[in-house]
């Protein structure tokens, strides 16, 4: 068993390395547009497997409270998402359409002035996007895009932050705004 563990790292690592003799395989990302909405830490990782293709995988967390004159206010979240990129030209570079399959959790609220009510809840979906990588060397690159995502929502309504009384709770469908992208990305 050890020996056909050991087989099979070594042929992994091997394959690796010759994948890797051909061209740009890798690359790894950071979204500042996240940063900017209240500290959401992110990175997304590719891998290229073909000359028009790459995957992806995103992770954001932002576990921040904030207080907003004198109130509690939340923006958490959570995001995992795996996806697929399709570049007409060549991979990470010039133009490209996404799609990808997304999970987030979420508690946000105590915002509004008037209403202090809290939602939070998780969301499951499939989200489209699209962009353009300009390349500012061979290995550091701009992403520039927009996406939208849909799918199915089960929420809680919380009348404000921290006082825990239910407003209303339930499942829904959702269509909201996904992935606006300024991101740095470094590509090996």
């Amino acid at each position: 068993m050890a020996n056909s563990i050991k087989r099979l790292l070594l042929a992994w690592v091997l394959g690796s390395l010759c994948l890797g003799a051909h061209a740009q395989r890798w690359a790894v990302q950071t979204n500042l547009v996240d940063y900017a909405n209240f500290g959401t830490l992110n990175i997304e990782g590719a891998v290229a497997f073909d000359q028009h293709w790459s995957a992806t995988a995103v992770a954001k967390f932002n576990p921040f409270h904030f207080k907003y004159k004198g109130e509690p206010v939340s923006a958490r979240q959570q995001v995992l998402a795996a996806g697929v990129r399709w570049w007409p030209w060549h991979v990470y570079s010039g133009w490209w359409a996404g799609s990808k399959l997304q999970f987030q959790e979420y508690n946000r609220g105590g915002w509004d002035e008037v209403d202090k009510s809290t939602n939070e809840g998780d969301r499951y979906g499939l989200g489209i996007a699209g962009g353009y990588s300009y390349m500012i060397n061979p290995h550091l690159n701009i992403d520039i895009g927009v996406g939208v995502w849909a799918g199915w929502d089960r929420y809680t309504t919380y009348s404000c932050p921290v006082c825990g009384l239910v407003l209303d709770k339930g499942d829904r469908a959702f269509i909201l705004p996904n992935d606006l992208l300024l991101a740095l990305v470094y590509v090996f």
